[in-house]
């Protein structure tokens, strides 16, 4: 199907540290039946609430996709893009308007290019992968002779996708690389994209200043709650500050390296995100007091809003 002849939603598109949250804020003020869906695959875990920095709790009944998940609970892109066409359908049939606001694009990519459906996780293999990447054997290699296609995408330290990647191939027999030209699904919507706009070195500083501000908040004391309540394994632990504070808690360098470590690594998640958007198409972006006006127009039209 075209896309031009797809229903279009609009989408505000930034990467971390953008201050999303708060232009958000400004336009759930303005329109007073909007729903935010949330594109975001780590605001989706409950219980992890500073290091995520979600909507605050007074306005998050506004927001779909946010705080919905155990901490020991899988989920992927494929399952995004269902909860989300039920949540624009939903809304429309109710006369809604609609803002998917996202910082991770595999997900964008899921709802508007279409994605194929892998199997579900496996956890015994999934296990024993996991033990066996930690032991040190080569992973990267196995996936190069199983499945080349896949290795040429994947970066040889990127676990998380190597694992995977093993995992649906010795669960069905078959190369993910194959799930993935002969599961596809074509998408319902098309995005209308405003894209969030600041320069590199200012989102570096406000990285800087939000790490310190979490600490400041008790994210440490956060982490320290929740190890106490899941296993270390779960997948909400690989989240960026929770992950690194969780080594720290195990014993693994100190404090000050570890928050150095998230600084740090939200830095490099800040430049692959801006890769991944470019890969999106083209989207145009705008300083915030632009990206904000354009919202509001987009939205004043009625775009995102009336039954399919």
């Amino acid at each position: 199907m075209a896309e031009e002849a797809l229903s279009r939603v609009p989408v505000l598109v930034a990467p971390t540290a953008s201050g999303k949250t708060h232009l958000v804020l400004q336009l759930l003020q303005e329109f007073p039946r909007l729903v935010v869906i949330s594109a975001d695959s780590r605001k989706i875990y409950r219980h992890l609430e500073i290091g995520t920095n979600k909507p605050p709790r007074e306005v998050r009944h506004r927001f779909r996709l946010v705080d919905f998940l155990e901490p020991t609970e899988f989920f992927d892109a494929y399952t995004f893009r269902q909860l989300a066409e039920q949540e624009i359908q939903r809304a429309r049939q109710e006369g809604r308007p609609v803002l998917v606001v996202a910082g991770t694009p595999l997900y964008l990519y899921a709802l508007f290019r279409g994605l194929f459906r892998a199997p579900r996780p496996d956890p015994e293999i999934r296990r024993r992968l996991l033990e066996r990447w930690h032991r040190g054997e080569p992973l990267y290699e196995e996936l190069q002779r199983v499945d080349p296609e896949t290795a040429r995408r994947v970066h040889p330290a990127d676990w998380i996708r190597i694992t995977r990647a093993l995992e649906v191939y010795y669960q069905t027999g078959r190369p993910i690389s194959w799930w993935r030209t002969h599961r596809a699904e074509t998408p319902r919507y098309a995005p209308l994209y405003v894209g969030l706009y600041r320069p590199r070195p200012e989102l570096y500083r406000r990285i800087e200043h939000r790490v310190e501000a979490m600490m400041a908040a008790g994210l440490l004391e956060e982490v320290e709650r929740l190890r106490r309540r899941y296993p270390a394994d779960s997948p909400a632990f690989r989240t960026i500050g929770y992950r690194e504070l969780l080594r720290y808690l195990e014993g693994e360098g100190t404090l000050d390296q570890a928050v150095q470590a998230i600084k740090r690594n939200t830095k490099v998640y800040l430049r692959r995100q801006t890769y991944f958007f470019r890969k999106l198409g083209d989207i145009p972006w705008l300083p915030p007091e632009q990206a904000l006006q354009a919202l509001r127009e987009v939205l004043g039209r009625g775009a995102g809003e009336g039954k399919d």
